[in-house]
């Protein structure tokens, strides 16, 4: 049994084995054309998927080059606006430097300048400083001094507008009770009067106050500054200038420095007074200036008054002139129409008793060589004659022998 049964089996097997080779038999020629079928499918499907990829690229592509293309432009477009920004920004930096550059080079220049002009000013100064210790030292010497002082004085009258021998006159010496003195100046008045002008330069004492003050000396200093004023108030006091010039009876004592004038009358406030008592006025630069306006405004007075004088007498001297010439015109108006009456009468004698007769010769034939005889008007214009006052023969005898009498 068990062998048939293995019988079974293997015929059971190989019925399946014939089974599938029948099977297979009849299958294999279709899987062989499904195979072909497969790979065919294959080929069109991988053709398929290359074209569609080959598509999708150049999409791909065609897109990207219109981004990569709007991207330039936006990035073009935005770079413009960008460096337009950045322009705008840095113009105004750049134009800032470059006016801080010549702003700077400018500076340079003046600072080139400044150290030209501060080396000039150290020369001048040293060169000041030489010259005034050379004037200090020239201004020790009294006569020094005083043709200092004169000169000071001198540039007063020349701005005034005084001429010297019309307006002033300078050193005149005068013989007086034996001694011979000579004032500085001598101003002369429209009146014939004259001002009598003395220099007083006192600087000694006075350098001597200005370096002690502030020390123990400077006390001794001032007292010796004040009695060196008040000896010259008495010197020039005790000269009675007035008594030998026609001029008012005081003197001008003339202090060259205002800074002289004001110290004398702070430290001495009663030096004014002490000089009206003697007959002196105290004067500065500037007050000199105002007495000396003064005086020109006088002459210029005087001058103008002169002026009228002449252009009065000019007037009355023309008057006479225009009269006696009237006289004349008038004395030709009528010999004028006198020889227009003798010339009408002239013409009427022609027109009346000579033409007609000589129109007879004509009628006779007589031989007048061409010529014709003139026709003779008569004239009617008069001149007109003068009529003013002024200019009539009475009026000018009068006024002439007013001019003799006067």
């Amino acid at each position: 049994m068990t062998y048939a049964f293995s019988l079974d089996i293997l015929s059971v097997v190989i019925g399946f084995l014939a089974g599938g080779l029948g099977v297979l038999a009849i299958f294999m020629p279709k899987l062989a054309r499904i195979k072909e079928g497969q790979t065919y499918m294959q080929q069109v499907f991988d053709q398929l998927a290359q074209d569609s990829l080959r598509k999708s690229q150049e999409q791909f592509l065609h897109m990207a080059e219109e981004k990569l293309k709007q991207s330039q432009k936006d990035s073009s477009y935005d770079l413009e606006k960008r460096q337009k920004a950045v322009a705008d920004m840095v113009d105004p930096i750049g134009k800032s430097l470059k006016e801080m550059e010549n702003k700077i080079e400018t500076l340079g220049k003046a600072g080139a300048g400044l150290d030209a002009q501060l080396k000039t000013f150290a020369q001048d100064q040293r060169f000041l400083r030489e010259q005034t210790q050379s004037l200090v030292s020239v201004l020790r010497n009294p006569t020094a001094r005083g043709r200092w002082g004169e000169m000071q004085l001198q540039r007063t009258f020349e701005v005034v507008g005084f001429i010297e021998g019309v307006h002033f006159t300078s050193q005149k010496a005068v013989q007086a009770d034996g001694n011979t003195q000579k004032p500085d100046f001598i101003v002369a008045l429209p009146n014939s009067m004259q001002i009598i002008i003395d220099v007083k330069t006192p600087l000694d004492p006075y350098w001597q106050m200005v370096d002690e003050a502030g020390t123990q000396s400077e006390g001794t200093a001032t007292i010796e500054f004040r009695k060196k004023i008040r000896d010259h108030l008495k010197a020039l006091s005790a000269k009675d200038y007035w008594r030998q010039f026609d001029s008012p009876e005081f003197v001008v004592m003339f202090l060259p420095s205002e800074s002289l004038y004001s110290l004398a009358v702070s430290q001495d406030p009663a030096l004014v007074e002490e000089a009206l008592r003697a007959n002196i006025i105290l004067a500065s630069p500037t007050t000199i200036m105002g007495l000396l306006r003064v005086v020109m405004y006088g002459w210029q007075q005087q001058k103008i008054a002169e002026e009228a004088k002449t252009v009065a007498v000019l007037g009355s001297d023309l008057y006479r002139r225009v009269s006696i010439f009237g006289d004349h015109m008038t004395k030709l108006g009528k010999s004028l129409n006198a020889a227009v009456e003798k010339y009408n009468d002239s013409v009427g004698s022609l027109d009346q008793g000579i033409l007609p007769v000589l129109r007879k010769f004509k009628d006779l034939q007589v031989q007048t060589g061409g010529k014709e005889l003139p026709d003779a008007a008569l004239v009617d214009a008069t001149t007109r004659l003068v009529s003013a006052p002024e200019l009539q023969p009475d009026f000018i005898n009068n006024v002439t022998a007013l001019e003799r009498k006067s």
